[in-house]
């Protein structure tokens, strides 16, 4: 960190629904109770004849206008959802009034801790996530989806698609009509209620999102990010603010519609049952996290893989060693930086939305955005990287304030923090808080009021592979 001032001293989504896949092994519904059913041009001899007269009888399903009831058309995730609900009288049909048709059972579901993935079409809705959503219902548990298919199998609620296995349940199968209301039948028989229980997460979740969510979930949750960038991994993040000043500010990496990663150092996104969470010490957090394997540790995180999931807490040592931020990456979405330009921009906004994050918590005025400062910034990490120096003054002599005076950037106090090795923006953030040389002091100075981030990158005979400048000033 170097500083400087003009002045004296300062500081620096109706259909049908039901459950899961064709039960071999089902009792059957009796024929007295479908004798008065409607029939279809399409149901007649077919395997889910019986079914699908009960839930006519039920007033679950009906047909289509031309006389068909389509038992092989697969449902969406909004069918299914609204008939699991209305099988047990706990969404009155009264209650959808405005907005979607859907919109009161997915206020249910999310009321309950429920698995619902916001996929609303069509051909979006597969066997695997529909036995995560009845069995988590139905238990009152989380579960992953394969140990909510087995859930499924050893209750004998379904004996699967090909073989009464995990494989044999076919996940990634589309459920149909007739597949959902024959397991609707047979979840009826085992269970006489739904649990009414706030299901709690396994492991962690951030802004209500966890690792494996599709992209429709996100979306529903958050809405749209503020922008799409670069990560340096196999991924893209998506960037959120919802709460315009920082307080909720997020970052979720996406995959093949799937959040594969997290990250964020607002306390209000913090969702966990394994009683870590921000202000509480490395050393508690440690003692909370249960079996982990490749456990490591550095100056300002703790770094575990549990679960499939690589997780990294970072570390406030400067305010008694407390955890201030956490970074989840699924395991195989390998570290990919490339120098691009595409990179050097992602990595220099997060750097200024991870210092404005870092204020809001603190109840520090926010930093705006200037672009000469940030050329200024720019200009002297790509110098740093392809001079192979690094340090506040340039193999020049020139300083951080001749810089940006020659930017043209006017002020009357400015700082510099410098920073190179760091493998993305985050780390590099954790590093200057953690500083011992001014750099904390300068990043959450109230008195500074705007700021401009630049990064570089060094050639193959550098010292470092990426280079960081913030260059902050007051007017």
């Amino acid at each position: 960190m170097l500083q400087n001032s003009r002045k004296s001293n300062p500081m620096l989504h109706f259909v049908i629904a039901i459950l899961l896949i064709y039960s071999f092994t089902a009792v059957y519904p009796s024929e007295a109770a479908t004798a008065s059913s409607p029939t279809f041009i399409d149901t007649d001899g077919h395997w889910a004849q019986n079914y699908i007269s009960w839930a006519v009888e039920e007033q679950l399903a009906a047909g289509y206008a031309d006389g068909s009831f389509k038992p092989n058309k697969p449902i969406s995730e909004p069918e299914f959802l609204t008939m699991l609900l209305r099988a047990y009288n706990l969404v009155p049909l009264s209650s959808v009034a405005g907005g979607a048709w859907y919109t009161p059972y997915y206020d249910y579901a999310l009321e309950h801790g429920w698995p619902v993935t916001y996929a609303t079409t069509i051909n979006s809705f597969h066997r695997g996530q529909a036995a995560h959503l009845i069995a988590s219902a139905a238990v009152g548990k989380s579960f992953s989806e394969t140990s909510a298919i087995q859930w499924l199998l050893d209750e004998e609620i379904s004996n699967g698609r090909t073989s009464a296995t995990v494989n044999g349940f076919e996940a990634g199968g589309l459920l149909t009509r007739a597949e959902a209301l024959t397991f609707f039948y047979n979840l009826k028989q085992h269970s006489s209620s739904l649990a009414s229980a706030k299901i709690k997460p396994i492991g962690y979740k951030l802004g209500g999102i966890a690792i494996g969510d599709d992209g429709q979930r996100l979306e529903h949750l958050l809405g749209s990010p503020i922008r799409i960038e670069a990560s340096g991994y196999s991924f893209d993040w998506h960037i959120y603010n919802t709460g315009k000043s920082y307080e909720r500010f997020l970052m979720a990496g996406m995959q093949n519609n799937r959040v594969v990663a997290l990250f964020s150092s607002s306390e209000a996104m913090w969702q966990t049952e394994t009683g870590i969470e921000p202000g509480i010490t490395i050393a508690d957090a440690k003692s909370r996290t249960g079996a982990v394997q490749d456990a490591a540790s550095g100056d300002d995180y703790y770094m575990y893989t549990a679960d499939g999931i690589l997780t990294t807490l970072f570390i406030d040592r400067k305010d008694g060693n407390k955890v201030s931020g956490m970074l989840l990456i699924k395991s195989g979405s390998a570290n990919t930086v490339k120098h691009s330009a595409a990179i050097q921009t992602a990595f220099e906004q997060q750097t200024f939305d991870l210092a404005n994050a870092e204020r809001s918590k603190r109840g520090i005025p926010l930093l705006v955005w200037d672009k000469l400062a940030a050329a200024s910034a720019r200009a002297h990490s790509v110098d740093m990287g392809g001079r192979n120096f690094f340090g506040h003054y340039n193999p020049d002599g020139k300083s951080p304030f001749d810089r940006m005076d020659d930017k043209g950037v006017r002020y009357r106090m400015a700082a510099e923090n410098i920073a190179a090795g760091y493998p993305n923006s985050i780390y590099a953030h954790f590093g200057w808080m953690n500083s011992d040389s001014g750099h904390r002091e300068t990043l959450l100075n109230s008195k500074m009021e705007k700021l401009g981030t630049g990064v570089g990158f060094g050639s193959s005979t550098s010292s470092y592979n990426i280079y960081y400048t913030q260059n902050f000033y007051t007017p």
